[in-house]
């Protein structure tokens, strides 16, 4: 098999291995085996389990590039729904930047950055999608708050999976994203204008469960 498709079948094992057990109870022979190579031959890609690490993160930095663009001048809820679903689309996809964040930060510097610059990134286009519907009538909400929702809906976005996994409520990748959804939804309703008010309404009733 060709060494790009080799590159690829290790960095998508990887992904996978990582998400499910966690990158600090992931090995490099654990993944040699589960890709069906020799360890030697997945040293010849990767030399060492952070070469992987920072593999993975510059993936997420592509796709993190082109989830956080800034909205149309005419958004609307719908557009800041599909919006939050590419964003939890993409977390799930790398949910072990998060699962692990502490241990991943102390052992790789690069990716205490990458995260640091991510959050930075989303609370910043969340400011804008938030005042952006105020400005297209679908929300009434002044700009401290404005300020304080846009941060609150990150925090939700970024650490309720590993709330829920604290507080003994852990559940799918899917329905976690689900829940997610709807509690962002949900921060959003109390500042919906009485045009927009039914449509978030509905939406929110999609993700109850």
């Amino acid at each position: 098999m060709p060494k790009q498709d080799t590159r690829t079948r290790i960095l998508v094992t990887s992904l996978l291995l990582f998400n499910d057990h966690g990158e600090p109870n992931t090995t490099t022979n654990e993944i040699a085996d589960e890709v069906d190579i020799s360890p030697g031959n997945l040293h010849y890609h990767f030399r060492k389990k952070s070469d992987l690490v920072e593999a993975l993160l510059a993936e997420f930095q592509a796709d993190v590039h082109r989830v956080l663009n800034r909205p149309a001048d005419e958004t609307t809820i719908d557009d800041f729904w599909v919006f939050l679903h590419l964003l939890l689309e993409m977390l799930a996809a790398y949910r072990f930047l998060l699962r692990d964040m502490e241990t991943l930060v102390a052992t790789y510097p690069k990716v205490g950055r990458a995260l640091r610059h991510f959050a930075k990134g989303l609370i910043a286009v969340m400011q804008v999608y938030v005042n952006l519907l105020a400005r297209n009538g679908a929300l009434r909400i002044g700009d401290s708050d404005t300020v304080l929702v846009s941060r609150n809906i990150v925090v939700i976005t970024l650490f309720s999976e590993r709330f829920d996994e604290v507080s003994g409520a852990a559940s799918s990748a899917d329905d976690s994203a689900l829940r997610i959804a709807g509690s962002v939804l949900a921060l959003l309703s109390p500042y919906a204008t009485d045009a927009a008010a039914a449509h978030l309404k509905a939406l929110r009733d999609h993700y109850r469960r």
